[in-house]
């Protein structure tokens, strides 16, 4: 089948990006080499919406940011994703922090952050009391936000998909042709053609820009692992410090959740495929940690992580940027998108478009589009009118069986169906958290095993390696 766009990686940028082209009337596919929406760095993801203090002043990654930053508030409003401004402090330990504090004051300003101000350690430890007594200085910073990435990207998804995106997942593009005006991508599924290519693949994208042209950018691997503590959270501000010796940016943040979260490291890894953990990353973060906050409990730790960014080599660090650019005849390429890349997705999908419409995209407008998603309550939260109704639709919805995050049988059930369902228990996990409280899966996850095995027609030990595939999807699972 031919489209108007085929989007290369579905990620909160490819993602979104397809949430913005189905204003207009145009056929839309997002294809992934993973079984499932999010799986790259989206998935490994702080939580945080950056403010735009630590991007250099300027620059597209902090224009970007900040600006991106301040759309969150509506997309999270249409998409109902949970979000909060809650404010970031950066604190100082000495005077040379306070002159750190004061060239980021120097970078927000120039990318638009607005706000910020320097306070004592003093009024820092009003604002959050467990702070250790040595910092002296802090900058506040308004708008620093958190929001649930998982809802982020999953919400964007339904809302592109009711819309009428196609995604298409399990398929990995090999290469790619010109066609025509447009192109041929002949994938392990079969030959796909495009009018328009769209190239958010992350730790692939520049590997899928050189079928259109030479390459100038060196992407390779870093890894950042977080530590993740039970709830609940023992701050209520993102906290940075100004960046001593070796501590590569470590910050607490407290997530929509409840819970915190401590990280995340920075260190070169051999492929995308290394996310463990480690124990050199699991003690830099515990000593951060426990520098920032004194009297932390690090027993108190639940699960540790890690995600891969894509990080340019071949480019002095103080040039750096965010790449978004049209790589060869319509075809756009973002490359280089790590941190912030989240909080600056909103922002770096109108510079994508900006580039489609420049390269001959047509512009009409679809009338139909609805903004407006919002998600099935959970059982357990919903209101006794409704659970009443649900309970007689389906009595799974009295069985609970992830008790630390208070799901039941009908709302895995009710996933199962959704028009873009998971594949495998990490995608159940992504849509509602399943495994992720206090015992980590340890007394839910057989019973969701037998539950995934009935309704998949699959034997339980076959669930850890596979689900039952992941045929295109337009508004609901075609069988």
């Amino acid at each position: 089948m031919k489209y108007d766009v085929v989007i290369v990686g579905a990620g909160i940028l490819g993602c979104l990006t397809a949430r913005e082209l189905m204003k207009y009337q145009l056929d839309v596919l997002v294809v992934d080499k993973e079984s499932d929406i999010g799986e790259g760095a989206t998935k490994a993801n702080s939580g945080v919406l950056y403010a735009g203090f630590h991007p250099r002043g300027g620059s597209l990654k902090g224009i970007s940011c900040a600006r991106g930053n301040r759309m969150h508030r509506q997309l999270c409003r249409d998409l109902d994703v949970p979000m909060d401004y809650v404010g970031s402090l950066f604190v100082a330990f000495h005077q040379e922090g306070i002159d750190h504090i004061q060239e980021k004051i120097g970078k927000g300003r120039k990318n638009g952050v607005p706000d910020m101000k320097m306070i004592s350690g003093d009024e820092a430890r009003n604002m959050e009391p467990r702070l250790s007594s040595e910092i002296i200085a802090a900058m506040h910073a308004p708008t620093t936000g958190i929001v649930s990435p998982f809802k982020l990207v999953l919400h964007t998804a339904l809302n592109s998909a009711a819309n009428g995106a196609r995604f298409q997942f399990n398929t990995k593009v090999e290469h790619i042709e010109a066609a025509g005006e447009g192109y041929a991508l002949h994938t392990n599924r079969g030959v796909i053609h495009a009018d328009y290519i769209v190239n958010t693949s992350g730790e692939g994208a520049a590997e899928l820009e050189r079928f259109v042209r030479g390459r100038d950018l060196v992407i390779k691997p870093k890894r950042g692992e977080y530590l993740v503590f039970d709830c609940p959270s023992p701050i209520k501000h993102v906290i940075y410090q100004a960046q001593e010796h070796d501590e590569k940016g470590t910050l607490l943040a407290p997530t929509v959740d409840g819970n915190m979260l401590a990280g995340p490291t920075s260190y070169k890894a051999k492929s995308y495929k290394c996310t463990e953990t480690t124990q050199k990353g699991i003690d830099h973060i515990s000593y951060v940690a426990k520098k920032l906050l004194p009297d932390l409990d690090l027993g108190s730790v639940i699960a540790s992580f890690a995600g891969i960014r894509a990080n340019i080599e071949n480019v002095p660090k103080e040039e750096k940027d965010f790449v978004v650019r049209l790589s060869g005849r319509r075809f756009v390429s973002a490359l280089g998108i790590k941190n912030p890349g989240m909080t600056a997705s909103p922002y770096l999908v109108e510079k994508i478009l900006a580039h489609l419409f420049e390269a001959g995209l047509r512009q009409e407008r679809n009338q139909a589009f609805d903004p407006i998603y919002r998600a099935k309550p959970l059982f357990l939260k919903a209101d006794p009118k409704l659970q009443a109704k649900l309970l007689k639709e389906n009595p799974a919805y009295g069985n609970a069986v992830c008790r630390c995050e208070g799901i039941t049988e009908g709302d895995i059930l009710s996933v199962l169906d959704s028009p873009l369902p998971p594949h495998n228990l990490n995608g159940l996990k992504k849509r509602l958290r399943t495994g992720m409280g206090r015992c980590q899966g340890g007394f839910c996850t057989p019973e969701i095993i037998d539950i995934l095995s009935r309704e998949w027609g699959k034997p339980p030990e076959q669930i850890f390696k596979s689900g039952p595939g992941s045929p295109m999807v337009k508004g609901r699972l075609r069988p």
